[in-house]
Parts: structure tokens; C-alpha cells; sequence
């Protein structure tokens, strides 16, 4: 499996945005310490170790995890249902 350098870049990159974003919604919760802020953070948590999970597979064609889209929609569904029980929780 061939991946061009685009590709990679942009996965990348996106890690690294999903990073900065997953960290300051975390300094925001250790700051206010409510249940609220944990939902929203540990949705974005679930989308960072979902990023880091696919990054290997960019560099070495023997690491190949398994998931089917249906599965990465799955997993991006569960994010953002975190996200949201956190912005809709009083």
C-alpha cells in the first residue's frame, strides 16, 4: 500500500491540531474541575488516541490495524456523543 507524502502530511498535521485542542480542553478542565469539562475532554482524548492509533501505518506497511470505516465512523461517533453530553450538561 502506497501512501503519498500529501497524505501523510495532512495526517499529521491534523494529529498535531487534534493534540493542541485535546490539551487545551484538558488545562480547562484541571482548571475548573467539573464534570462538564471531563465529557468534552475525554471526547477529545478518544479522538487524539484515535489519531495516534492510525499514524504508524503511514511508515511501515507490516503494521495494519484492522478497522473497517464503519468502525472509524463508530469511533468518531463516540467522540462526539462525549462532546456533546459535555456541552449539554448542566
Amino acid at each position: 500500500m502506497h501512501i503519498g507524502i500529501l497524505e501523510i502530511a495532512v495526517r499529521i498535521g491534523l494529529t498535531i491540531a487534534t493534540s493542541f485542542l485535546f490539551g487545551i480542553v484538558f488545562l480547562g478542565y484541571w482548571r475548573t474541575r467539573t464534570s462538564k469539562m471531563l465529557l468534552v475532554s475525554l471526547g477529545f482524548a478518544v479522538f487524539f488516541v484515535h489519531a495516534l492509533f492510525t499514524i504508524p501505518e503511514l511508515f511501515n506497511d507490516a503494521y495494519q490495524i484492522a478497522m473497517s470505516e464503519n468502525l472509524h465512523l463508530l469511533i468518531h461517533l463516540i467522540a462526539l456523543v462525549f462532546i456533546l453530553l459535555g456541552i449539554l450538561k448542566e
